[in-house]
Order: structure tokens, then sequence, then C-alpha cells
């Protein structure tokens, strides 16, 4: 199907322009009008609602924010650690683009079942889930994924480079002289974990190192499983695969009367408030959370103007941020 950024290439015109002669605007040439309309009929171009909206310069969207039960759960459930706090800070960069830009956002739960979610909408941004609802999967509304990435779908996705930051932050320790590093990690099956074990993995590779990774379920109980397991490779650092699990570590070495960082350093990813407030302070890959937010909300709003519409996968870097869990390195 042909879209409107084909019409414009082959009129050799601005995608305004184009928009502009399907509104039958005035402040259009007669050549240009000629040329955007041969290249509508040779493309058997079917100009969507949205696009014709365009040039008139739509003041509102309806945007739909689809989230995995997990999430809505972790959004109402107690926040012992500060999880939730990720998912108010996503939520927040895309309610601030919202606010300035008159655009209403309709917060859903996954639910395969009820068909009157998309009723209304413009388009969809989608939080969590290893896959979509056919429901959603299905539609023709425009759509982004927030802070994952679905292999083999090609939805646009907005990310956190998980593989980047872990690299560097393992390529960081291991050039201070600390071989013995462990990764306790979440399932793989999720994007955002996987990343990570991928850019550890790598970095102890090109060192000619062995990878130690341990996966656990996210429960305190599965996270000391696995704990216990990587105590006995006598690490010099953990590095965990996100905040909440580092900081469920802290509190178990702690009890075993183990120092961090004297005895073993510790290291996070995510950079939630609660890793800036434990004892000692945490560690970690700060995420850009609110930027994450914030432009996803920007490219679906692209996309539902039919602006740059192949899909594409926008990855936000990392920064890592060291604090007092690990040991710095000497000036």
């Amino acid at each position: 199907m042909s879209k409107i950024d084909d019409v414009a290439k082959l009129a050799g015109v601005s995608i305004a322009s184009v928009s502009r002669v399907l509104n039958s605007k005035d402040n259009v040439s007669k050549k240009t009008r000629e040329k955007v309309l041969q290249a509508i009929e040779e493309l058997d171009y079917k100009p969507s609602r949205i696009a014709r909206n365009l040039a008139n310069k739509k003041s509102s969207y309806n945007i739909g924010l689809v989230i995995s039960k997990r999430i809505d759960k972790i959004l109402k459930g107690n926040d012992s650690f500060g999880i939730r706090e990720f998912y108010t800070t996503v939520l927040a960069g895309i309610e601030s683009l919202a606010k300035e830009n008159n655009i209403q956002i309709k917060l859903e739960t996954f639910d395969n079942g009820n068909r009157k979610l998309l009723e209304g909408l413009d388009g969809l941004l989608i939080m969590g889930g290893d896959r979509l609802p056919k429901l959603v999967e299905n539609s023709d509304l425009p759509k982004v994924l927030v802070d994952n990435y679905i292999p083999a779908l090609k939805v646009d996705s907005v990310i956190s480079n998980g593989f980047d930051g872990a690299y560097y932050t393992i390529k960081q320790m291991l050039s201070r002289g600390y071989k013995k590093i462990v990764h306790i990690h979440g399932p793989l099956t999720y994007w955002g974990f996987r990343n990570r074990f991928e850019g550890y993995t790598a970095a102890m590779t090109e060192f000619r190192l062995l990878p130690q990774t341990f996966e656990c379920d996210e429960t305190p109980e599965g996270i000391l499983y696995a704990l216990n397991l990587s105590l006995s490779k006598k690490p010099d650092v953990i590095f965990a695969s996100n905040d909440v699990i580092a900081l469920i570590i802290l509190n178990f070495l702690k009890k075993k009367k183990i120092h961090v960082p004297k005895d073993i350093q510790l290291i996070g990813f995510d950079d939630i408030i609660s890793s800036s407030v434990s004892e000692p302070k945490l560690s970690t890959v700060k995420v850009f959370k609110f930027e994450m937010g914030n432009i996803a909300l920007n490219r679906l709003i692209d996309l539902i103007n039919e602006k740059n519409p192949h899909p594409a996968m926008i990855s936000l870097f990392t920064t890592f941020i060291e604090r007092d869990s690990t040991i710095r390195a000497k000036n």
C-alpha cells in the first residue's frame, strides 16, 4: 500500500504540499497540484483520514497506552524497592509531551477480549509483554513499543541500549583488573534482560574470560538461590540486570556479613531512585526513562502523520553512574 511519503517522493514535493492538495487548499501552484495528482493516480494512493488532517494541523490526538498485566500490577502494588518509579518516569515522559500538544492518553491493560480497546484511537503506545494480543498486533493503527522490542514483528520500538550499557560497564571493571565478574539476571524471555546479558557476555568474551551467568525469577527466593550459586565462584563483582535485583542482593549480602564493596562489588541497572539512597549507594547504569517515553510518543505522532513510516528501532544510550558499591579507579 502506497504512503503519503511515496506520493511526495514521486511528485518531487514535500509531504505538506501533498496534504494541501488532498485538502483542496488554495496555496498550491497549478504545476504542483498537477504533479501531485499524477503521482496519486500512478500509485493508486488512497489517503487516510489522518493524512487528510495533516495540512489542517490536527489539534489533538487520541492515543491508547496499552500496558501488560505485569506492569499494571507493578503500578498498583507495593513498591518496596522502587521498581514502580521506572515505569512512572517513562509515563511522565509520555504525559509531558501529551500536555504540550493537546494529546489525550487512554490507559488500558492487555486484554484480547476487549474489542472496544481500539475505538476512537489514532495510535497505540505499548509497554510490556514478549508478545502482543492479536487484537493489537493485527490492528492497522500506528503503534510504538516502549522499552521493548519483539523480534520479527517489525513494529517501531524505543528502547534503552542495554547491550552497550552492560558492555561498557563490564569493560570498565575488567580494565581495573577484576576478572571474576558474575551476572545475575532476570528471565531472558524479556528483551531488556537479554540485551544486557549479551552485553555482559560480549565484554567477558573479548577479555577471553568465561561468562558466569545465573538466572532468577525476580522473587527474593529466586534471587537468593542465584546469589548463593554465584558466591560459590568467589566473585570480585556482581552485575545485576536491574536495580531491584541488585538491591535485594545487597540486603542478602548484609545479612551474610559480606561487605560491599570491600568484599564484593555490586552494580545494578536502570538508576531508579532507591539506588541513590541505599547504604551503600548503588553503582548502576542509568536508563533515560523520561526521554524514552517522550521520544516514543513523538515517534508515534510522526507515524500517525505518515512521516518516515518505515519501522525503526530507536535506541537510547545509557550512562554508567558510579557510587559507593564499587571501588573507583585510581587516577
